[in-house]
């Protein structure tokens, strides 16, 4: 008697995402100098929003489908990008990527695909969660402003 396995739907449309993450990660590099260049992109301003949206675009699919429901703590995987980002561009992108990340935690969150969010603990944890972020930002911006600031201080001499 043979035995048919039924393939999970999509399933191979959710393999290539993880792959590449890995191979941006590690050709980051190479990528920033393209878009610096082919895309017009000279500035850390809009790359890093270009990091922001392509960060979001690889974490959304690991967060909603690809985990088979939401990750417990998904929004950590976020939080990281919105560290990251805010560390190596500025504040801006960061706070863009948070946007983004928010409307996904509604979508995501009971009642899942519509971006109402109902019940106290669902509101708490986005609420949380964006309040952690913007501290966390309004910390890393603070720390690059007084680096800054120390640079100039010992480049002039004062």
């Amino acid at each position: 008697m043979r035995r048919h396995s039924t393939p999970i739907p999509n399933q191979s449309s959710y393999t290539f995402w993880p792959h590449l993450g890995v191979l941006a990660v590690c050709n980051r590099q190479r990528i920033a100098a393209r878009l610096r260049t082919h895309a017009g992109l000279g500035t850390n301003g809009p790359l890093g929003f270009a990091f922001a949206t392509c960060f979001a675009l690889i974490v959304m699919p690991l967060t909603t489908s690809l985990l088979r429901g939401p990750v417990p703590r998904f929004n950590d995987v976020f939080l990281v990008g919105i560290v990251v980002t805010c560390y190596l561009f500025s504040w801006e992108p960061a706070v863009y990527l948070l946007a983004i990340s928010i409307l996904v935690s509604a979508w995501v969150l009971p009642p899942d695909g519509s971006l109402r969010v109902q019940g106290f603990k669902e509101w708490y944890r986005l609420i949380s969660f964006t309040v952690v972020s913007a501290f966390l930002i309004a910390l890393i911006t603070r720390i690059r402003s007084r680096r800054r600031f120390d640079y100039q201080t010992v480049a002039s001499g004062d």
